[in-house]
């Protein structure tokens, strides 16, 4: 192995000491050990730990820094694939040996995994009630890669409602406090009371980029509609600043019509549908509102959606025996870009259909789920007996269990399984 001494003979010292700043910026721990207000996980889950930064006194690089020519296929795998993948998946590999799990529950990964894994782990379903009767679960694609350790979220200090999903963060609602968390590390916060009425059923939804963002700030933006008025104000909460603050922009454009809880946060806007077939758009950083009005026909309803990085609404209905009709709109004045025919082989039996509550005509109900794709081209179908996930670009359907029949009241939440940390909030 050559030494440092070898190396710098065959550099310039400018070069070596430009190479040796930007290694040690690279690869120094940004991110600190959150104490207050963080509950302990079992010990086989994650739990994340201060970064110990020992340094080797003669080339002043960290202990653990592996030179590039120095570098074996495991240390390649354990510094640039390990990012890329789930967060239970990850918590496997913690048995691969003390170097990989000393790396694992290491902030820095924590901060790589949630900025490069962005794909649709699952959801978050429950029947939406005003008392708070009906525990969460969790629907995972794969159970073995996505999975969660408490699917109730029953680490959190109350019985809540589950509102809103953005990168890995879960917002949930309690009968006084709005609580955001990590599921899979079972990290959480309270958070300080609004300033509004947001409602039983409030329309709020989680902002939050881990790109760029190693504090891991992020905002609540709450839809507030003003009683019997066709107006709706945007309370936005701060994790930096641990405070309320009413924006200046309102929104007029909405008439007779309600907000549908369980919005979509991507690429700094947030997006709520309505029972109008509109879409309320809250560009966050900016505060500058907009209504998206879909042209769909009276009586078909659809979801906000994630197709190819864009936003989109996709409605879906049931044509005739196993052939079911993707709409799919988008761009700013949310034409219709797309039609697509899917057969998914539902199959059900004349018997079957007569006695089926939710199946008129002898047409199956169905309905779109919100769907975060992170570049994929993925749509969520769930129909009275199952889900399914329609590939649009290889056309091909893939069938997951459903969660028991198809009840109107349940919502699902689209959920990525991600190591993502939490702002340390401020003591007020």
């Amino acid at each position: 192995m050559e030494s440092l001494k070898d190396n710098m003979m065959t550099i310039s010292s400018d070069e070596f000491e430009k190479n040796i700043m930007a290694d040690a910026e690279e690869f120094s721990p940004a991110i600190k050990q959150q104490d207050s207000g963080t509950h302990k996980v079992q010990e086989d889950y994650f739990k994340a730990v201060a970064y110990k930064q020992e340094w080797n006194e003669v080339s002043k690089l960290p202990a653990d820094y592996i030179r590039r020519e120095d570098m074996e296929i495991k240390d390649v795998a354990m510094k640039h694939v390990l990012p890329f993948l789930p967060g239970k998946s990850l918590m496997k590999f913690r048995a691969v040996s003390n170097e990989w799990n000393h790396w694992i529950v290491c902030p820095l990964l924590a901060y790589q995994q949630s900025t490069s894994f962005q794909k649709l782990s699952g959801y978050f379903y429950q029947v939406v009630d005003v008392d708070f009767q009906s525990d969460p679960n969790f629907l995972s694609l794969d159970h073995s890669a996505n999975g969660i350790p408490n699917p109730s979220l029953g680490f959190l200090p109350e019985r809540i409602k589950v509102l809103s999903s953005s990168s890995g963060l879960l917002l949930c609602q309690g009968l006084e406090s709005y609580y955001v968390c990590n599921p899979l590390t079972e990290d959480w916060k309270r958070i300080p009371p609004h300033q509004y009425y947001h409602g039983s059923d409030p329309a709020v939804i989680l902002a939050f980029d881990p790109q760029g963002n190693i504090e891991s700030y992020f905002h609540l933006v709450a839809a507030v509609p003003l009683l019997d008025q066709p107006v709706v104000f945007f309370e936005i909460y701060s994790s930096q600043s641990n405070s309320w603050s009413c924006s200046s922009s309102e929104c007029l454009e909405l008439e007779d019509t309600t907000l549908v809880g369980g919005g979509l946060y991507m690429k700094g806007m947030a997006y709520w549908s309505t029972t109008s077939n509109g879409v309320l758009a809250f560009d966050v950083k900016n505060e500058v509102s907009a209504v998206l009005c879909v042209p769909i026909p009276p009586g078909r309803y659809g979801a906000v959606t994630q197709v190819k990085d864009e936003l989109s609404y996709v409605t879906v209905y049931n044509d005739c025996g196993d052939v079911f009709m993707l709409d799919i709109y988008g761009g700013m004045d949310m034409i219709l870009n797309r039609s697509v025919c899917v057969n998914l082989g539902h199959k059900k039996s004349r018997q079957t259909l007569e006695k089926d509550p939710f199946i008129d005509n002898g047409t199956v109900l169905c309905s779109v789920l919100p769907c975060i794709n992170s570049g994929d081209d993925i749509v969520v179908i769930c129909t009275t007996e199952r889900i399914y996930l329609y590939y649009l670009s290889g056309q091909k359907v893939e069938t997951i269990m459903t969660p028991g029949q198809l009840n109107p009241k349940r919502r699902f939440i689209p959920y990525t399984n991600s190591l993502a940390a939490i702002h340390e909030l401020k003591k007020n």
